[in-house]
């Protein structure tokens, strides 16, 4: 198995961003179900206890922030790749992918890449923020959304990964 790209120091960001998503997720839930208990109560919002409907909507509220937070890390996990290898002989390509806890493989043979496009992920934003994250969108057959490969990541034969990946 030849070994085409490994995420390297990006993989340490994506997993962190991950479990904050968890840390957000469970304060968010914790502060929703505090305020749907509350709200109204504190003298700064009235002193009186708001209506069952209206705590419930502002908790369900606070807690669904950081819970969606979560549920689409999840699912960017699904899709950045952390290790790409290819295996010749058997003519396939094994992709890893992020979960919250330890990686999944995804083995699909060759014939099943349909192609790759790199996306120069710059943005400059006139207050002075910039972006630069480079990526690679790779469409494998049966999957709805494709494979992101990071293109800051450690590359071992780039025209290799150009040919293996199909770039248009």
């Amino acid at each position: 198995m030849i070994q085409l790209y490994r995420a390297g120091a990006q993989l340490t960001k994506v997993r962190g961003l991950m479990l904050f998503s968890l840390v957000c997720a469970l304060g968010t839930a914790w502060w929703g179900w505090d305020l749907f208990r509350t709200y109204g109560s504190l003298p700064g919002d009235g002193g009186v206890l708001a209506p069952l409907g209206t705590r419930l909507a502002v908790g369900i509220g606070v807690a669904s922030i950081g819970i969606l937070f979560a549920l689409g890390m999840a699912a960017y996990g699904r899709i950045y790749v952390s290790v790409l290898a290819l295996d010749e002989p058997s003519g396939t390509l094994r992709a890893s992918t992020v979960r919250f806890v330890g990686s999944r493989a995804l083995i699909v043979p060759l014939t099943d890449v349909f192609g790759s496009n790199y996306r120069a992920g710059r943005f400059v934003n006139p207050a002075g923020v910039s972006v630069n994250a480079p990526w690679i969108s790779v469409r494998v057959k049966g999957r709805r959304w494709p494979l992101i490969v990071d293109a800051q990541g450690e590359f071992t034969d780039r025209s290799l990964v150009a040919r293996v990946l199909k770039f248009r």
